[in-house]
């Protein structure tokens, strides 16, 4: 069930979010997006968040003035390449959603960004520095740890380190 609810998130998020950024008077993408929102909700409240939520977490907790979901977007590329050999064919799912056809998801993630205008955000812009990389890990593991169980496969300390660092 949070699959196809989160497959068809994703598709309406491929077919209209870069559209309703672009173009916010437009209603039938705003709607598109809006309802992509409540069908994430239900695949949260299914399945809940994985651990780059509470990478981001530490972060915004670190950094007040971090918005969360751009946390989430200067984090997404370093954190989704760390799973593309051990969920491949999700990922694949994920792409083909986003409409691209060879199924290359981190290709498809920042061909979305860059449609949005949010490539170019990076968390130095917030002030997050390589050196705090370390305290943000063990954060993210000791107040949220619990997401990381979601994740495809366990990421280290280091591994969660270098999606910060490689995310500065």
């Amino acid at each position: 069930m949070s699959d196809m609810f989160a497959l068809q998130a994703i598709t309406l998020i491929g077919k209209s979010l870069a559209t309703a950024v672009k173009n916010g008077g437009n209603a039938d993408a705003r709607a598109d997006v809006a309802l992509a929102n409540t069908l994430a909700g239900f695949v949260e409240t299914l399945s809940s968040c994985s651990g780059e939520h509470a990478i981001e977490h530490a972060l915004s907790a670190f950094h007040p003035d971090l918005p969360h979901g751009a946390g989430l977007i200067m984090l997404s590329k370093a954190y989704w390449s760390r799973f593309k050999d051990t969920s491949a064919d999700r990922l694949q799912a994920i792409a083909h959603a986003l409409g691209r056809a060879d199924g290359d998801f981190l290709a498809a993630l920042a061909e979305l960004q860059q449609a949005c205008g949010v490539d170019k955000l990076r968390l130095s812009d917030y002030g997050v520095k390589p050196e705090d990389a370390g305290e943000l890990a063990d954060n993210a593991a000791s107040t949220m740890g619990a997401l990381f169980r979601v994740d495809p496969r366990t990421l280290s300390r280091e591994e969660i380190m270098d999606i910060i660092t490689e995310s500065i």
